[in-house]
């Protein structure tokens, strides 16, 4: 009688961070179980759910052994994505949000890209869809070899993957795998939300060796009301700004250079200054919120306004000090 090896580790760990997402939940762990990829863990961590979520997960979980189930009190994504990593058992390590789906190949993309040129991360494309999205409509061609390219840990390299486009973006974790021993000591700041992203990619960056980015399409990207990705306009959106400067101005001054700080911080506080200034007072209202916050950093190591052009510098000055 032959006997299935239950401790055998798989080759990936998938971890979906729930919280009521239950109108999409069903594709997206249906997106996971029908992988041409299929040595694999799916660590579903639900984090407090009040919908429906709970029996989506444990119906799943009932069909199909490889998802594993977690149920938590509310603490948030990326507590929720660190309680995965630390289960995490797979050589490789990947996200999904639980409004979004994989691709039919994309799991077997990435693992194949990955191995085959001996990488730490691998990244593919993410590909927007609107809300009402279903998977039973999405294509199902496979890719066989999709061009792709390697990078380093270096100030060219870096730069290039911040401007590899609309489908590629930086900061989206859930279009990669990580090889799980460049994330021994590194987990997402679950006191940031959003900013934990940010901050988990720059911490990681300085860890690997060579980084494969692929052309295909891996992940269905959800643009939804009740996305992960999702927020308010409300009196805390701007409430992650500070805490978020502070982590990446020790992730900055700790791996980075002067040369790529300078460039970093040109474009991230232009950032800040279009969503906080220009942001508000598009829509009239909340100014005095954004002032205090850019006035809480202000002036700090955390904003150094050195890397703006005059008249930027004037612009986050006459802000502050009107409405702030």
């Amino acid at each position: 009688m032959k006997l299935n090896n239950v401790n055998k580790k798989p080759a990936i760990s998938i971890i979906v961070a729930n919280y009521n997402n239950d109108i999409y939940l069903d594709d997206c762990l249906k997106s996971v179980v029908s992988q041409s990829f299929t040595d694999f863990e799916c660590i579903v961590v639900d984090d407090g759910s009040t919908d429906g979520s709970v029996n989506v997960i444990k119906r799943w979980a009932k069909q199909d052994k490889r998802i594993i189930p977690v149920f938590q009190k509310n603490h948030g994504v990326s507590h929720a994505r660190n309680v995965g990593i630390n289960m995490a058992r797979g050589r490789w390590i990947g996200f999904l949000d639980a409004d979004d789906c994989f691709c039919a190949d994309g799991l077997k993309i990435l693992y194949e890209c990955g191995e085959q040129n001996n990488v730490d991360i691998v990244g593919g494309g993410g590909v927007r869809v609107p809300d009402d999205f279903q998977l039973k409509d999405a294509p199902t061609e496979g890719f066989v070899n999709p061009p792709f390219f390697i990078l380093g840990f270096n100030v060219r390299d870096v730069i290039k993957m911040e401007f590899l486009g609309e489908t590629h973006r930086f900061v989206w974790v859930w279009r990669r795998l990580f090889r799980r021993e460049i994330l021994q000591d590194v987990r997402f700041d679950e006191e940031l939300y959003p900013g934990e992203d940010t901050c988990f990619m720059y911490e990681v960056l300085p860890r690997v060796r060579r980084i494969a980015e692929c052309k295909a399409m891996v992940v269905y990207h959800r643009v939804a009301r009740r996305a992960v990705s999702a927020a308010p306009y409300n009196q805390k959106t701007f409430a992650w700004i500070p805490p978020t400067l502070r982590r990446l101005r020790r992730i900055m001054d700790a791996f980075y250079p002067k040369v790529y700080q300078k460039h970093f911080y040109k474009n991230y506080l232009e950032l800040i200054i279009y969503d906080v200034i220009i942001g508000t007072v598009t829509r009239g209202r909340l100014m005095s919120v954004g002032a205090k916050v850019l006035k809480e950093v202000y002036g700090t190591d955390a904003f150094p306004i050195k890397y703006l052009s005059w008249y930027k510098r004037l612009i986050v000055w006459l802000f502050v000090k009107i409405f702030g």
